[in-house]
């Protein structure tokens, strides 16, 4: 029998890519929901997300990535996702997948994070986090806290498009901090790991990257390693900055499904730096 799969934020980078993977498997029909004011064939058009239709499965990705900009909104942003929470509760669903972030791990850490180890409400992005992962996990959902999706067409507000924005000019390229230690799992991986939690009668939460830890020193060099500029100067804009470290550990959801990401993040640069030249040519 053919599930029905409903994905809010089905427009955005990560949803649009899960979206191409599941229209390619017969097990599953899709409900695309999304918020785009642009009229797109085929889409599920909501001016909310409380607007949302009933199916079996429900994959939550609806929800604004720019942490600074949640942060911005305050207690109006926590007061709003609540409320799509609460509403998409009420539709039934069989199985429900919400998509955090590995931010509530905070990144302070000196060893890949598990899922039992301690989280932190530092700020309203990861305080609305947890508190939606509570209201799903207690009725036998699905967290999936994701590290950094990177591929072509990410957010332009993160460190690696900013170091791609700078590979054409000329100068020394400027980084805010080189020193944080994060993990980078490609689009596709990203995608497959979403999907292969849908396939197991599972609940509970899962951490979905790389599961490997790359400095922003190391990203900036293996990046102008690739575009022929091992000497360009490389400077961090941000003296004597603190440590931070964000890397998820993701052997649970490898025993659970055995799902594990099939891009290094050297594969995943070259493709992303192929499609830059591309669009470019």
């Amino acid at each position: 029998m053919t599930n029905l799969v409903v994905i809010t934020g089905a427009t955005g980078f990560l949803g649009s890519e899960l979206c191409k993977k599941l229209e390619e498997k017969k097990e599953y029909s899709i409900i695309k929901v999304t918020r785009s004011k642009k009229q797109i064939s085929g889409f599920y058009h909501v001016s909310s997300y409380q607007e949302t239709p009933p199916g079996d499965i429900l994959i939550h990705l609806g929800e604004d990535s720019d942490r600074v900009r949640v942060n911005k909104m305050g207690d109006a942003y926590l007061e709003e996702t609540n409320e799509v929470i609460e509403s998409l509760l009420k539709n039934g669903y069989k199985k429900i997948v919400y998509c955090s972030s590995s931010i509530v791990y905070g990144n302070k850490g000196k060893e890949s994070y598990s899922e039992n180890m301690p989280t932190y409400a530092d700020d309203i992005y990861s305080r609305s986090k947890l508190e939606n992962e509570k209201k799903i996990l207690r009725l036998g959902g699905i967290v999936a806290r994701l590290s950094n999706v990177i591929g072509s067409g990410m957010s332009k507000n993160n460190v690696l498009s900013d170091i791609f924005r700078q590979l054409p000019i000329e100068g020394s390229l400027k980084i805010r901090n080189t020193k944080p230690i994060q993990d980078f799992i490609w689009i596709e991986d990203a995608a497959d790991a979403l999907i292969s939690l849908l396939k197991k009668d599972i609940s509970g939460t899962y951490n979905i990257g790389s599961g490997v830890g790359t400095s922003i020193n190391k990203l900036i060099e293996k990046a102008l390693k690739y575009e022929g500029q091992n000497d360009r100067e490389v400077i961090s804009t941000i003296k004597n900055s603190d440590f931070s470290y964000s890397v998820l550990n993701v052997e649970k959801i490898k025993k659970a499904t055995g799902w594990k990401p099939k891009h290094s993040l050297s594969q995943s640069l070259k493709k992303m730096l192929n499609s830059n030249q591309k669009n470019v040519e």
